[in-house]
């Protein structure tokens, strides 16, 4: 038998059953935050992080830039009312306007810029038209992405899975479920009959998958799978033999849930379109399977037995793993 040690339970927002009390904030990850479609030029949104609210939004040049969502004047919301103003971003409240690096460029009423008139820049990419922001000081991994995917041979598409309720817990609590061969069995009908797990560096770890989908997809799923971090995994195989790769990530917020993002690629040949469709809503459907049964566990005690081990792995992991609050990066621009 394995056990966990637990850290007791947090008091809970939601209202709903405890969960782990890693701390405030969030696991220091690269997260998905928005569609690139969501942000054309010229436009800024705010999202939720963690324990925080963040800025995206894209300059003349075409670079999306991410920061801190608050004004250091009077704390006005730059999402709300603010304006891209060639590549600063304009406060809505007094018009003061910050650039890269998160540094406050123009007071318009005369003042000196004060020293610590700085948002906090955090790292962002774009790839396979989603955005995506490290909630950190400095990346501790590279993002996830595809070598070898070539624009000509390969059709990709990304989207945000809708939810069929609010999910209430961290994702390192649904990355959890990539290691609980059981559960895919016996909740999702997923059979796994091969699962190696290798533990690449802190920050990684590699999985292979031999599955028989059963009625959710023809044809069986063979794949191998990069969990990165605490919240998002890359795989490459195929399913009912065609080509299929995805990049799968979600995104904390204290006050919003856990959300989803979703790549898919596959063969740029006929019927790409409708795999695609087929592939979307099969995900769509596991995740949201997941949402009463996750919303509502209590993970304060738990009793782990032999065949858990690699899940046991994961979640002692998880406890390790650097976190990081949203007023802690805010405090490091500061002083920069």
């Amino acid at each position: 038998m394995d056990s966990l040690e637990k850290t007791g339970p947090a008091e809970n927002p939601s209202g709903r059953n405890p969960i782990f009390d890693l701390g405030p904030g969030a696991h220091e990850c690269w997260y998905p935050v928005a569609l690139s479609s969501s942000v054309p030029a010229g436009k800024v949104i705010g999202r939720e992080i963690g324990d925080g609210r963040i800025i995206v939004y894209r300059g003349e040049d075409g670079a999306v830039r991410a920061m801190s969502a608050y004004c250091k004047h009077m704390g006005a919301d730059l999402s709300v009312g603010g304006e891209v103003q060639g590549n600063n971003i304009r406060c809505p409240f007094h018009h003061w306007a910050y650039g890269d690096g998160g540094q406050c460029k123009n007071i318009p009423a005369g003042d000196q810029i004060p020293k610590r008139a700085n948002l906090f820049q955090f790292a962002s990419r774009e790839q396979y038209g989603l955005i995506w922001v490290f909630f950190g000081k400095t990346p501790l991994y590279d993002i996830q992405t595809f070598d070898d995917f070539d624009e000509e041979k390969h059709v990709a598409r990304s989207y945000e899975i809708e939810l069929s309720d609010k999910l209430d817990c961290e994702p390192w609590i649904f990355t959890t479920n990539v290691f609980d061969i059981a559960h895919l069995r016996f909740l999702h009908g997923i059979n796994i009959v091969n699962s190696d797990v290798e533990e690449i560096d802190t920050y990684r770890r590699r999985m292979s998958w031999v599955a028989d989908m059963g009625a959710k997809a023809a044809g069986g799923l063979r794949m191998d799978i990069d969990v990165y971090g605490m919240n998002s995994l890359r795989t490459k195989g195929d399913q009912g033999g065609r080509l299929k790769w995805y990049i799968a990530g979600s995104v904390p917020s204290v006050r919003e849930g856990t959300k989803f993002f979703l790549t898919i690629v596959t063969t740029n040949e006929p019927g790409a379109e409708e795999f695609l469709d087929r592939q979307a809503a099969m995900h769509t459907q596991i995740i949201n399977e997941d949402i009463p049964i996750l919303n509502n566990m209590r993970l304060d005690e738990l009793l782990l037995v032999p065949s858990d081990r690699a899940m046991t792995r994961f979640m002692r992991s998880v406890v390790k793993y650097p976190r990081v609050t949203m007023k802690a990066l805010e405090r490091s621009a500061r002083l920069d």
